[in-house]
């Protein structure tokens, strides 16, 4: 179909050329703005297109970076706990070790104490050994003593041992009827054959035992052999306890001294003079009353063997040889 716009006129100018009509160059130009303002827009796609796939590439690198920063951040907090965990135990640790530092300081401190103590200890026991090395060489002299005075504790013993023997053979060689205790060698002779009941003066049957008896015992006592060991020789009055004790010890007394007074008179021919002026270096008469009685097997007293007359002896130093045997037995 024909156009039925109008044709625009061309004007020509003087030179013949043709000019375009200020509507065609208005379309031109609107045409020419709107190729460039594709061209732009294409341009613009194009480089929107590759920002947003850039944008895409770095958004997806974000996220990514978002999970790798989370899976770190993850491991990172379970490695946080870890430390939290091992803070904790660290701090424990390091509690309990200043606990247990505070008690080494406190044994230390008991230790040096202790140690103070020990040497003051030792200081001591350097003192006491040396008291007690002092106390051995006074214990070794008095043991060195001891045993001689032991030695002659048994030679005492064994003196009286012996003299006991020798009186028992020489009364039964002589025919005497006397014993002899075997435990210290006193003899009694019975107060009936000596003198008549309740008297003190000696019967002639007494005199005539006293005149065989005593020179057998003093031949004993004073020979040799035993004469420097006897210190004492004792007569000793005993009665039963019928009467009163002062009656008793009266009577006692006075039989005592009868018998010595018998041997020991200028007049007594009995023995010999040597004997008798020994005896009367180391005789002795004294009354015991009734102090002393004799009992049978059923513990009661038999009132003819409580009346005696008995004969003892004492050894030179026995009393503190007693002492001295009592002092050995203990140590």
């Amino acid at each position: 179909m024909r156009s039925t716009r109008p044709q625009a006129r061309r004007r020509f100018g003087n030179s013949g050329v043709q000019w375009l009509s200020f509507s065609d160059l208005m379309s031109a130009l609107l045409l020419i703005f709107i190729l460039i303002m594709f061209y732009i827009m294409y341009q613009y796609f194009d480089m929107l297109e590759i920002k947003m796939a850039e944008i895409a590439r770095q958004q997806y690198d974000l996220n990514q970076a978002n999970a790798s920063l989370d899976e770190k951040s993850a491991k990172l907090t379970e490695a946080e706990k870890q430390m939290l965990t091992q803070q904790i135990k660290l701090n424990a640790t390091e509690a309990d070790l200043a606990s247990k530092q505070e008690e080494l300081s406190k044994a230390q401190s008991l230790v040096s104490e202790k140690e103070k103590e020990i040497a003051a200890q030792q200081e001591k026991l350097d003192a006491l050994s040396i008291q007690l090395g002092t106390q051995q060489t006074q214990i070794d002299q008095q043991q060195a003593k001891l045993d001689e005075q032991q030695q002659q504790i048994e030679a005492l013993v064994g003196m009286r041992t012996r003299i006991i023997t020798s009186l028992s053979s020489a009364l039964k060689t002589a025919n005497i009827s006397a014993q002899v205790d075997p435990t210290n060698g006193s003899i009694a002779l019975e107060s009936d054959v000596l003198f008549e009941l309740g008297r003190y003066d000696l019967s002639e049957r007494g005199e005539g035992f006293i005149d065989r008896f005593l020179p057998v015992y003093l031949d004993v006592l004073f020979s040799d052999e035993y004469r420097e060991y006897v210190a004492e020789i004792i007569i000793e009055g005993h009665t039963d306890s019928t009467g009163n004790y002062i009656d008793n010890l009266e009577l006692s007394q006075r039989r005592a001294l009868a018998v010595a007074s018998y041997v020991l008179s200028d007049g007594y021919r009995g023995i010999t003079q040597a004997q008798k002026n020994q005896l009367r270096v180391v005789a002795t008469a004294n009354g015991r009353s009734f102090s002393d009685p004799v009992l049978d097997e059923f513990g009661r007293e038999d009132m003819d063997a409580s009346r005696r007359v008995v004969f003892k002896f004492r050894l030179t130093d026995e009393q503190m040889i007693e002492q001295l045997k009592s002092i050995l037995e203990q140590n």
